[in-house]
């Protein structure tokens, strides 16, 4: 069983996703590693479900300052499709959206993280046509971003994206990303996971 990550709207707020989510009836806070300073909130809050067995993990991460929703357990299914039915996550289908419209630099940027935090599972040939565009887009921080997003799925399929990538950007930072997610995609345990 595949954990299950969801993409938090990016008008929604760390603290705000907190609040829903313990609104909720058939979760209960179970614990909290804070910090200190207010902006930051905190790393993650972890909510049970009530088979005491399924969690859900309120991440804010610290690369993307993109906070999302990680779900584990036998009834992370069940618990995706009730928070895919309320107003503090995006589907995969509305991140690809935004993706292929949205037109400015920074909204690109923060697309192509969430469309990286939002696809698990299986290869989907939309995502990586998205990634392809993006690989390919003509401001270098986009093509960064889209570099750094791939490390969130870790499908083999885009290895061979990466290594173009690192072979032919003009930008070398770019491809010094691109050579450097390819080391920690055949480092990981993302194959043996897949196996």
């Amino acid at each position: 069983m595949n954990d299950i990550r969801l993409c938090t709207k990016p008008n929604m707020l760390f603290l705000h996703i907190l609040e829903a989510l313990s609104h909720l009836p058939y979760l209960a806070k179970l614990d909290t590693k804070q910090d200190k300073d207010e902006h930051a909130s905190a790393e993650y809050f972890t909510f049970v479900m009530e088979d005491q067995s399924t969690l859900v993990y309120l991440i804010n991460d610290q690369s993307t300052s993109i906070p999302y929703l990680l779900i584990s357990g036998p009834a992370c299914q069940q618990l995706a499709y009730h928070l895919d039915q309320s107003d503090i996550v995006y589907s995969s289908k509305d991140i690809q959206y935004r993706c292929l419209h949205d037109q400015h630099v920074d909204q690109k940027i923060d697309a192509i993280c969430r469309l990286g935090i939002a696809s698990y599972g299986e290869p989907s040939a939309d995502v990586l046509h998205i990634f392809q565009l993006y690989l390919r887009d003509p401001d270098v921080r986009v093509r960064q971003s889209a570099v750094f997003a791939t490390s969130f799925i870790g499908w083999q399929e885009f290895e061979k994206m990466l290594v173009y990538t690192a072979s032919h950007d003009p930008d070398s930072r770019v491809a010094e990303i691109a050579e450097s997610a390819i080391r920690i995609m055949r480092e990981s345990d993302w194959l043996s996971e897949r196996a």
